[in-house]
């Protein structure tokens, strides 16, 4: 069978095109473990399989361990790559695709001057941001954002001395307890300056990668929801594997993200 693997800042996922093979096996979570590991398989962070739809195209995807979450936004910036150029096999110029998810319909916008390299912008939906609420942080309780993306985070802004260990760090070390007692992905941030965030999240069913695109859409509702930042205006959330453009309408309140997607390799099984 043949794949493509892909990355949006280097969350890098195996991607099965299976939109003209109707009778073609479903991916199985033990199918998914084996192709993600990075030692005894071709390794990712996730795998995402097409399939024809009625208006569309429907995104499943399988975390490396095998779980299915509802929703994954650098893995459907790559989808979306690999559709509107045909597999990666010609540019695109403002190419619209409508992925459906497991979170809703996300429409899409792609802009690739080459077949394997552009970016996408994705209507990501309205997030759900309640209200902050104490949660364990290591030895002492920290208030923590809950956002739904269609998928579930807890965002954590942490003040300059709180931050002083590298984010990546804290993500490691405290958001896999938090991950499993809320569900949830995890979020620790702190601000660089007006309209600037640093992120590094702890994703459930892949642990810590270099960016997650749902993560940093809670990060921006989050900073919005906090009077951090206003609606309108375009943010950055700078992750491990580097930064997405993130917008909250003013009057929908639907959140935009913007990012890059690549081409790595095809193979075959």
């Amino acid at each position: 069978m043949r794949f493509a693997k892909l990355h949006g800042l280097g969350n890098d996922f195996l991607l099965f095109d299976l939109r003209d093979q109707p009778a073609a096996a479903p991916m199985t979570p033990a199918r998914a473990i084996e192709l993600c590991d990075r030692h005894r398989g071709v390794g990712g962070d996730g795998v995402l399989t097409l399939l024809r739809a009625e208006g569309g195209v429907r995104m499943l995807v399988h975390n490396s361990d095998g779980s299915v979450p509802e929703m994954c936004g650098n893995g459907a910036r790559c989808a979306a790559l690999y559709v509107a150029t045909e597999g990666c096999t010609r540019p695109a110029v403002e190419a619209r695709v409508l992925l459906l998810t497991g979170a809703g319909p996300r429409p899409c916008i792609v802009s690739a001057a080459q077949p394997g390299l552009g970016e996408v912008s994705i209507g990501m939906g309205r997030p759900v941001v309640e209200a902050a609420r104490a949660l364990p942080l290591g030895n002492r309780r920290a208030l923590a954002i809950p956002v739904s993306m269609g998928n579930p985070h807890r965002v954590f802004f942490l003040e300059p001395e709180e931050g002083a260990r590298p984010l990546e760090q804290l993500a490691q070390e405290l958001g896999p307890v938090l991950c499993r007692a809320e569900n949830a992905n995890i979020e620790f941030v702190t601000r660089l300056g007006p309209r600037r965030w640093k992120a590094a999240v702890w994703e459930r069913g892949a642990g810590f990668t270099q960016a997650c695109g749902t993560g940093a859409c809670a990060v921006a509702a989050a900073a919005v929801s906090r009077g951090d930042a206003q609606a309108g205006d375009e943010l950055s959330v700078e992750l491990p594997g580097g930064a997405l453009a993130l917008t909250v309408d003013r009057q929908s309140g639907e959140l935009q993200m913007k990012g890059p997607a690549q081409l790595v390799f095809r193979g075959e099984l």
